[in-house]
């Protein structure tokens, strides 16, 4: 488990630590600047990879990780009409959650329309998506 975190943490370093230096360009097709976000909607599994639907637009955040009192508002949280392609999140046991509400942060990238999000964390919020 501590391996993950330190993956986790060593990744979203070296992200804010290019993405933050002059001359660094965000990925061809980036459609508005890269930032941190806080995102609430329902796991879903794809053929071969996850995505987050019926997502919220997110909020800007500065921390990579989750505190009790982000969990407790984003559990009364609505659902929003979005929906993200999850990258990097097999690292975080997400199997079995399939369906569920659950709230994450990350990257928020838009590449030529699609939405994704880099994952940094994941929180499981309830057993049904509504």
């Amino acid at each position: 488990m501590s391996r993950t975190w330190v993956r986790v943490a060593t990744s979203l370093g070296f992200a804010l630590l290019v993405l933050g230096q002059p001359g660094v360009s965000a990925p061809a097709g980036q459609d508005e600047p890269i930032e941190l976000r806080t995102v609430v909607g329902c796991l879903a599994r794809d053929a071969d990879s996850w995505t987050l639907e019926r997502a919220t637009e997110g909020e800007p955040t500065e921390r990579a990780f989750t505190s009790q009192d982000e969990i407790a508002v984003s559990r009364q949280q609505a659902l929003g009409s979005l929906t993200y392609r999850l990258l990097g999140v097999g690292e975080f046991g997400v199997d079995g959650h399939d369906g569920h509400k659950v709230q994450v942060k990350g990257l928020r990238l838009n590449i030529d329309g699609e939405l994704r999000l880099n994952v940094t964390s994941f929180q499981h919020l309830a057993p049904a998506c509504e």
